[in-house]
């Protein structure tokens, strides 16, 4: 990553290095320095992106993955007309990253549960009605969650395996996961949560969060048009966010200082704000766009439009794009900062991380998520499928902060709406209900909240100036 064909010529041309083991032993010997144009820090990124590659391999984007398991699928039901397929391994558990490809395929008749692997890695999970619970469960995992799921049957007198539960030699749940699950003395665990992460306690305690789902939705916000690095018009983009069944739009274009994505001059934010009136002049009460921009966070964590400017909008994505590389309380408190700003909304892709490409930049996370909570401001899930940021693993630790998430596609294009749906699946891995989701408001509550901040600016600021001071 990161390494562009003419540096790759210089290598090979000034030190004969032609393979990845080569370079990584050259970077490590510390003599890249002496190649024009190869610095301490570009010689650290190389080693970095040679440990994402390792790190990475066999692993798969949940898009893509996706992608491939509903081709096998086809196939399948092609070649068996009468057989039901459905996704497992760690694709059905939402992790962000794939490496267990696996399906389950239920054929008509009596089969008894078995395993085959075909091409591309793909695991089968072979079986019958009759076993279609059992096999789900071991076909999804993780193999941390059925340990855990076994010795609790064993400490109940009962034995799980992938052909059902068993009391002795009586055979007492199989058909359904929520049948063995019950039998088991526990509610439906969602494949999301099976990760060994102590959500057996919580079902023991019936204390299982009820996650947020697709449906429960209401808009859509931070996607971008045209006018900045996006594809569609506001218009193309607002129509296909309506015909998708959601009730608001939030338009989200990057700002000045994105020079690199066409940011959006104060003189384009009023032609653009001039446009969103007349659409929403035509479609009433059944739809809503709102006007929000994605500021650009800079170095020493001020948003790169000024007050009355940024006043104009209904809400904000404070995003950084650039100086990835500041320390690790620099780049804390610059974030910090611009949550602290009355008129941020939405903290964008907190970490930065590209998966497979990019670690996340090196912040406090903990801190951060403190700030959000305590300025109200919404922490987005990126539903990007590079990015997926924040990481699930996080999400459990803002809900007990008291934040509230923001489940964003960061749309270009009205195809990428759609991406919203892997966002809600990382939200539901980190167990994450709707009632702490900013757009699963409805149209009249999201008007509300946003009113209920633009009144709290002027107390916000005078706490922003007093924090400031006292740093």
């Amino acid at each position: 990553p990161g390494l562009r064909y003419e540096k790759v010529l210089k290598l090979y041309q000034e030190l004969g290095i032609a393979s990845l083991d080569a370079l990584e032993e050259a970077a490590r010997a510390d003599r890249l320095k002496n190649i024009k144009g190869f610095g301490p820090a570009l010689q650290a990124k190389i080693l970095q992106g040679i440990e994402i590659m390792r790190s990475g391999r066999g692993q798969r984007h949940i898009h893509r993955a996706a992608e491939l398991l509903d081709t096998v699928a086809e196939n399948l039901k092609r070649a068996q007309p009468d057989v039901k397929v459905t996704p497992a391994g760690d694709f059905r558990r939402g992790c962000e990253l794939v490496h267990d490809l696996a399906l389950v395929a239920e054929l008509s008749g009596t089969h008894a549960p078995e395993t085959q692997t075909i091409a591309s890695g793909i695991t089968v999970y072979i079986t019958d009605n009759a076993h279609l619970g059992s096999s789900l469960i071991y076909a999804t995992g993780s193999k941390l969650h059925l340990a855990q799921l076994e010795d609790h049957a064993k400490q109940n007198g009962l034995t799980l395996r992938a052909d059902g539960l068993w009391k002795g030699r009586k055979l007492i749940a199989h058909k359904s996961e929520q049948d063995i699950y019950a039998a088991l003395g526990l509610p439906f665990i969602a494949p999301e949560l099976r990760e060994g992460l102590g959500e057996i306690e919580l079902g023991k305690k019936n204390k299982l969060p009820t996650l947020v789902e697709d449906s429960d939705l209401r808009g859509i916000l931070h996607s971008h048009t045209e006018r900045s690095d996006g594809v569609h018009t506001l218009e193309e983009m607002a129509e296909a966010v309506r015909e998708r069944g959601y009730d608001y739009f939030g338009i989200a274009d990057h700002s000045k200082s994105a020079h690199y994505a066409g940011g959006l001059s104060v003189e384009e934010i009023h032609e653009q704000h001039r446009e969103a009136d007349r659409l929403n002049a035509r479609y009433g009460e059944r739809f809503h766009i709102f006007k929000g921009i994605e500021s650009d966070i800079l170095a020493d964590g001020s948003l790169d439009y000024p007050d009355e400017v940024l006043a104009r909008f209904d809400f904000v994505v404070a995003s950084v794009h650039s100086q990835f590389r500041l320390d690790r309380h620099a780049q804390t408190e610059r974030i910090i900062r611009a949550v602290s700003n009355p008129y941020t909304t939405i903290l964008g892709h907190m970490t930065g991380r590209q998966l497979l490409r990019r670690p996340g930049y090196d912040v406090d996370i903990d801190q951060i998520l403190a700030a959000c909570a305590e300025h109200g401001v919404a922490v987005e899930i990126n539903a990007n499928p590079w990015r997926l940021d924040l990481d699930w693993r996080w999400h459990g630790r803002a809900l007990e902060l008291g934040c509230i998430m923001s489940i964003n596609p960061d749309a270009h294009s009205t195809d990428e709406i759609d991406l919203t749906h892997w966002g809600v699946e990382m939200a539901r891995k980190g167990g994450v209900p709707k009632d702490r989701v900013l757009n699963c408001l409805s149209l009249a509550k999201f008007r509300a909240h946003l009113a209920a901040r633009r009144s709290a600016i002027p107390k916000r600021r005078k706490r922003a100036i007093s924090r400031a001071s006292a740093a």
